[in-house]
């Protein structure tokens, strides 16, 4: 771990003061299709999840897990304190992930990808800021129940 630790360090040291420069980051999820077999996408997993605030990378882990038969979750970002979704829901291929703020909502809007591990879209506060983002699916050998067999919560 200590190794880990001193390599990002040096890596983060050699890297030149251009590097520092706005970014041009591209979200691209491609079209989305219908999962095979009819069978409703599962969000469930660990997620890498990066926003582009006005030219700066965020990047953190999104965690989304069953509630009951609902969806249930956190994102936890580089730039700003972990958030609670207050709501999760996937239409299709749309998710919307709604976070609950003193001064409004946050809303997340994104198309999953065909193969239900990207998820391509948006992020609007509630002042109007609107910012593109995009969450990968970390592979895992854990398979949770389909949605459609789980309990709804009590």
């Amino acid at each position: 771990m200590k190794r880990i630790i001193a390599g990002i360090a040096l890596a983060s040291a050699a890297v030149p003061a251009a590097a520092s420069e706005a970014v041009d980051l591209r979200f691209e999820c491609g079209a989305a299709a219908a999962t095979a077999g009819g069978e409703e996408p599962n969000l469930h997993g660990t997620w890498d999840f990066l926003m582009d605030v006005g030219e700066t990378p965020n990047f953190g882990l999104l965690s989304i897990g069953f509630v009951g038969a609902d969806y249930g979750g956190s994102l936890s970002l580089s730039m700003t304190a972990p958030v609670v979704f207050r709501n999760i829901t996937l239409t299709g291929n749309n998710v919307q992930m709604t976070v609950a703020s003193p001064q409004g909502d946050v809303l997340l809007n994104g198309t999953l990808s065909a193969k239900g591990n990207r998820i391509c879209g948006l992020v609007t506060y509630h002042d109007g800021s609107i910012y593109p983002m995009v969450a990968q699916k970390r592979p895992s050998t854990y398979q949770s129940q389909p949605r459609s067999q789980r309990v709804p919560a009590r």
